[in-house]
């Protein structure tokens, strides 16, 4: 029985490891505050102090703390967070929630 634990075990990681590597369509994110908006680009001085400008898609989704968003919701000085795929187009752009 302790064998048959093991194999289930190692079948379930085995499992999860592409569903993380691919949780970002092989990409990252992006973590920073908005430094400027601009119709198909957001620029955001990253964690680290480096502006990047990350391309902004029609199929690029935004989110407000946990509902939806919209691309107007974005305002410069606001934390940010932008899980880009692997050709560098932004995903999906998260937004902290709207305060009370």
């Amino acid at each position: 029985m302790k064998i048959f634990s093991k194999v289930i075990r190692t079948m379930v990681v085995a499992a999860a490891i592409p569903a993380i590597a691919f949780a970002h369509a092989g990409g990252h994110e992006v973590r920073g505050t908005i430094v400027k908006i601009e119709k198909d680009a957001v620029v955001v001085k990253r964690t680290d102090a480096v502006q990047q400008s990350v391309p902004l898609t029609a199929s690029t989704t935004y989110r407000v703390g946990t509902i939806a968003g919209r691309w107007e919701d974005m305002r410069a000085g606001s934390r940010i967070v932008v899980h880009v795929s692997h050709d560098g187009k932004a995903i999906e752009v998260d937004l902290p929630a709207a305060r009370k």
